[in-house]
């Protein structure tokens, strides 16, 4: 049995993991724990660099919280600026304990309108606090997340995340020679 260990709680990051490893080693039986650890950045990452490093240390407190798990894997959502427009992108880590080895991907990117960004720039609020106040709904975030929202469900969180967890774990499901 492979056990992953996860540094979320959150439903719909939980779901992509699950799904992921499944579809990716269909041959295995696996036991996916998720445990709430922090991931050493600021709550709404603003970059790249800063929501990939988020992903990282989440990968690394999992694998510390989880004595027994053989990988970590850390997603983290965060808002990237490229060019003159603001984009959301959630990446993906993934480490193996016994090598140390450290897979990492990234979803696709989506616009976020001047409509979300203003209270995020102006107010220092998270994406997540503007789409439950826009949704008068409670923890988007946990079910069809921003992505889900903005694509009239057609592309959920879950599903948006998977492409990129699937990219992380690339250096395990592709021959060495790649690597």
């Amino acid at each position: 049995m492979t056990v992953w260990a996860i540094g979320t709680t959150n439903r719909a990051k939980v779901e992509c993991v699950v799904t992921a490893v499944n579809k990716c080693f269909p041959n295995d039986v696996h036991e996916v724990r998720a445990v709430n650890v922090e991931s050493g950045v600021t709550d709404q990452p603003m970059s790249a660099e800063e929501t990939q490093k988020g992903a990282v240390n989440r990968a690394k407190a999992a694998l510390n919280a989880v004595p027994d798990a053989d990988f970590g894997i850390g997603l983290e959502g965060g808002l990237e600026h490229i060019g003159k427009r603001w984009f959301e992108c959630g990446w993906m880590s993934v480490i193996e304990r016994k090598t140390g080895k450290c897979g990492i991907g990234s979803s696709a990117r989506f616009e976020m309108s001047e409509t979300l960004m203003r209270p995020i720039l102006s107010e220092g609020k998270e994406l997540a606090e503007v789409m439950d106040a826009l949704t008068g709904e409670k923890d988007v975030r946990s079910g069809l997340g921003a992505m889900g929202i903005l694509t009239a469900g057609y592309l959920g969180r879950a599903a948006a995340y998977e492409h990129g967890l699937i990219f992380a774990l690339a250096p395990f499901l592709s021959e060495s020679k790649y690597w």
